[in-house]
């Protein structure tokens, strides 16, 4: 018997199998590096994929811009379809004149013409939603592509590469069930929107169609909700602040997510630096504000309570509920 070595620990002999359990790790190692290797060769295949099934669409959508979506026949008409209508709000007012409260709609809308929004809201709008808008015939393959090619590198749809116009569309007259035939059906319809209407009446429309969240429908119900005062009195810093709600109204909102929300009101003014709607102390200055939120007196608040709900009551038991909440 070997004695142990001083210390009391016995001396170690080498193992048989040490080179066979490297030769296994290291073979390990490899399978690791080849698993890598074809995963990362299996999301280059789906971008190439990916890639060629966007430049179809894109061909689809050039092609629609000229033989004006023949295919569709008499689905893509505008006249054909039947605009989806939201109700406006009722108001009771006193004999003086002034306003005891109002009577919401289920959405909150107040439309309002273009000269009546602050000259900073289409800027804002147009700058993180449509910077092309101007220059497409209501769909952008560059939009698109740049878009497609975003949601292809992250994996998942980080991106949205439809216009204003196409926005206008979904919101107004179809289904927002997602597959192919409906993406093609709104961009045929968004191009035979762009021909029949001026861009200033797609941009108006929009803007007093949009939801802003906390029932918010359109501009004037926004700046109302957000900043109590009418569309036509929002500054840059809250106009920008609007303008970058639309995409994700819950996410965005200013109530309850401050700083999200001021984070994507800056990216709504660093866009429109870049875009030159406006210089950099401009932005210096919008993007150093608070928020300065203010909600909306005339929807929190209502003067005379007992003898407004008796006029709201009277009203609903002689027209209805559903006629008092759409105007």
């Amino acid at each position: 018997m070997t004695p142990p070595r001083k210390g009391g620990r016995r001396a170690s002999r080498p193992s048989a199998r040490s080179p066979q359990r490297r030769d296994d790790d290291w073979n390990g190692v490899k399978r690791r590096k080849r698993r890598r290797v074809e995963r990362k060769r299996n999301r280059r295949r789906a971008a190439v994929l990916g890639f060629v099934a966007g430049l179809a669409l894109l061909a689809v959508v050039a092609g629609s811009a000229v033989t004006g979506v023949a295919s569709f026949g008499g689905s893509c008409d505008l006249s054909a379809l039947r605009r989806v209508e939201i109700g406006q709000n009722s108001f009771v007012y006193a004999a003086d004149g002034s306003i005891l409260g109002g009577i919401p709609s289920e959405r909150n809308r107040q439309p309002v013409r273009l000269g009546r929004i602050s000259t900073w809201m289409p800027k804002a709008t147009i700058a993180i939603e449509d910077r092309r808008f101007y220059e497409h015939g209501g769909v952008d393959p560059s939009g698109i592509a740049r878009a497609m090619w975003a949601d292809v590198r992250a994996g998942k749809i980080v991106q949205g590469g439809s216009t204003i116009t196409q926005q206008l569309v979904r919101n107004l007259y179809i289904s927002r069930e997602q597959t192919f035939e409906r993406k093609l059906k709104e961009a045929c319809l968004a191009i035979k929107l762009n021909r029949a209407w001026s861009k200033k009446k797609i941009l108006a429309t929009y803007m007093n169609q949009v939801y802003y969240g906390n029932l918010a429908y359109g501009i004037e119900a926004a700046a109302q909700t957000y900043f109590s005062k009418n569309a036509h009195q929002l500054t840059l810093p809250e106009a920008a602040l609007l303008a970058g709600m639309p995409q994700a109204p819950s996410d965005y909102d200013p109530f309850n997510r401050t700083e999200v929300a001021k984070v994507r009101r800056n990216q709504v003014l660093l866009a429109m630096v870049g875009q030159g709607k406006i210089n950099r102390k401009q932005y210096d200055w919008a993007s150093a504000r608070g928020l300065g939120l203010k909600a909306g007196r005339l929807y929190k608040t209502i003067r005379e309570p007992y003898f407004f709900s008796y006029v709201r009551d009277e009203l609903i038991a002689e027209y209805g509920v559903a006629t008092v909440r759409s105007g």
